[in-house]
């Protein structure tokens, strides 16, 4: 019994002299504060602002530093680049012996940290340190080194730096980003300039009101060489769902990067795995999944919204593809697949498909339609590049029937591409009428006036379905299938303008036809002579011998042709009449 007295007076004692120890060491800190605050601003080459200072051995033995605040460089803020309610410095004990300063912890409590990146892609915490290192180097510039003198080993090396309850503000103005993110817990584990560094964080981000984003892995070595445009990190990152509104409201990079009165709703959340260097025009490996839930998008030149995507982007490596994937245009259904094989540059290649897509859910409609426009069983497959900022297009659509003003097509086939501000119809085909088209142009918008070229072949399409289905009103004066050749240009951008500029060259062909309600003897005698009627003083053997010329109602031939030239937004022919041959006989 007497043993264990001794022993816990022995104790008390030890805790009064700590206790009395810890006092007199406050007590010498707080006298040399001002001294301990010079050499901080001196090592940093920032001023460091502080208002408590105490010893605390919670943790290890350390200084306790209240209302701590560190200036940020005075060309990147005028605000702290960082200030926390307590930060905590715990030190190795050990090395104390050996004068060497060897931090174990850095805890903040309840930080700001203000990190920004400047138009050179330099940070503002790369200027930390660098005035007294610069100085160290003047120094040893006039002296020679030994060759057996080692380089001393760095002065402060810490293990663990760990954030609690804090709040990150990230500016990037070489990109327009300003990021915030609050309730952040982040841990920095075996800091080291030569080996990677662990990190752990948790945050609340995109205005959530808890932690929805999580990330660990490992970055660097962030040395005093190491390259910060081009740091390499592995890691996990988890983000849940998260409304795009608040990616609006808290990147305002974010929407100024897409089109003016382009506007994005539903939500998005990611869990990815990421490898690689991180930097300028350099993204790391990516593997992982993108979810888009309830995405919707209301497209300036779209009539209406593009709705209802649900669907989840893979990432692999530097590549991502989206499985076939339903959404809607206005009330068509379409289907998309995608796959981008490249993103600097960026390259991608897509699958559309819909069963019936309206063209009034891409483009106003025209007035006076009586068929609603659709594109039945449609197909569309193509790639995509952007390279130094320019876009470029192949593919083709396909469809296998459908109505375009009021006319109905089959067989629809067209090759189309985009390089250079120049639109290309390599190939257009479809069935119409009964017959079908051939056609390509080109739409070139390098100048501020755009200029086309287009030419078209119609073969056998039949002259009373074309007028049924384009001009129901107007008089059935020909029938009979047309074959027709057009070649013409133009310029400008509205019709008023096109048509006056419009130039070129046609020429068309009627076969099997017929020149309805009129006669053609009848026609030619009484305009030559200008007497009605006279084609009844030519002898009834010979009408009666040619019934189809002096006695039919109409007029049928086999063959009638004609050319016309374009100039001026004004057709011209001269040999239309001139070319009805091989009038049909009927003895």
């Amino acid at each position: 019994m007497r043993k264990w007295i001794i022993a816990g007076v022995v104790l008390l004692v030890f805790v009064v002299l700590a206790g009395v120890a810890l006092v007199n060491l406050n007590g010498l800190i707080n006298r040399n504060k001002d001294y301990l605050l010079a050499q901080a601003k001196e090592a940093m080459g920032r001023n460091v602002a502080v208002g408590d200072i105490g010893v605390t051995l919670w943790g290890g033995l350390g200084v306790r530093l209240k209302q701590f605040s560190l200036a940020d460089d005075p060309s990147f803020s005028k605000e702290p680049f960082v200030r926390a309610d307590d930060l905590q410095v715990n030190l190795q004990l050990l090395p104390l012996f050996r004068k060497e300063f060897q931090v174990s912890k850095v805890i903040l409590h309840r930080p700001v940290i203000n990190v920004i990146k400047d138009q050179k892609g330099q940070f503002n915490f790369s200027t930390i340190g660098r005035e007294k290192e610069k100085k160290e180097k003047e120094k040893q510039a006039g002296k020679k080194e030994r060759p057996e003198e080692r380089a001393a080993p760095p002065p402060l090396l810490v293990s663990l730096v760990d954030v609690d309850g804090g709040e990150i503000q990230y500016v990037d103005r070489s990109q327009g980003v300003d990021f915030r993110a609050s309730q952040v817990d982040f841990k920095i584990n075996n800091i080291s300039f030569d080996r990677p560094v662990d990190f752990d964080l948790s945050a609340a981000v995109f205005g959530a009101g808890k932690q929805n984003l999580k990330a660990k892995g490992h970055v660097g070595p962030i040395g005093p060489k190491a390259d910060l445009n081009r740091l390499p990190l592995e890691g996990d990152l988890e983000l849940e769902s998260v409304p795009l509104a608040n990616l609006e409201k808290t990147l305002p990079g974010f929407k100024q990067r897409y089109p003016q009165g382009f506007e994005l709703a539903g939500a998005v959340g990611s869990k990815t795995h990421f490898s690689g260097t991180l930097g300028k025009d350099v993204l790391p490996q990516i593997n992982g999944t993108l979810n888009l839930i309830g995405v919707s998008a209301r497209v300036p030149q779209l009539p209406q919204p593009i709705t209802d995507v649900n669907a989840k982007i893979n990432f692999t490596g530097k590549s991502a593809e989206l499985p076939e994937s339903p959404f809607r245009i206005g009330k068509s259904q379409v289907r998309l697949a995608a796959k981008v094989t490249s993103f600097t540059p960026l390259n991608l290649t897509y699958r559309l498909s819909s069963p019936e897509l309206s063209l009034a859910d891409l483009r106003a409609t025209a007035s006076g339609r009586k068929k609603p426009e659709v594109l039945k069983n449609l197909t569309s497959d193509g790639s995509v590049s952007v390279k130094d900022g320019a876009l470029s297009y192949r593919g083709n659509l396909n469809s296998l029937g459908g109505t375009i003003a009021d006319g109905d097509y089959t067989d629809l086939q067209s090759l189309i591409s985009f390089a250079g501000h120049v639109a290309t119809i390599e190939s257009l085909s479809l069935g119409a009428f009964g017959g079908s088209l051939k056609g390509k142009g080109r739409y070139d918008m390098r100048e501020t006036t755009p200029r086309f070229a287009a030419t078209s072949a119609v073969k056998g399409m039949d002259l009373t379905q074309i007028f049924r289905s384009m001009l129901p009103t107007a008089p059935q004066n020909i029938r009979g299938l047309i074959n027709m050749d057009l070649d013409i240009t133009g310029a400008g951008k509205e019709w008023e303008s096109v048509q006056k500029a419009l130039k070129g060259q046609g020429k068309a062909e009627v076969t099997n036809g017929a020149l309805l309600d009129v006669n053609l003897a009848e026609s030619v005698l009484s305009g030559a002579t200008g007497i009605p009627g006279v084609v009844n003083l030519i002898p009834a053997d010979v009408r009666n011998k040619y019934p189809a010329i002096f006695t039919s109602k109409n007029t049928e031939f086999k063959q009638l042709k004609g050319s016309a030239v374009i100039s001026d937004g004004k057709a011209r022919t001269d040999d239309l009449g001139k070319r009805l041959v091989r009038i049909r006989q009927h003895r």
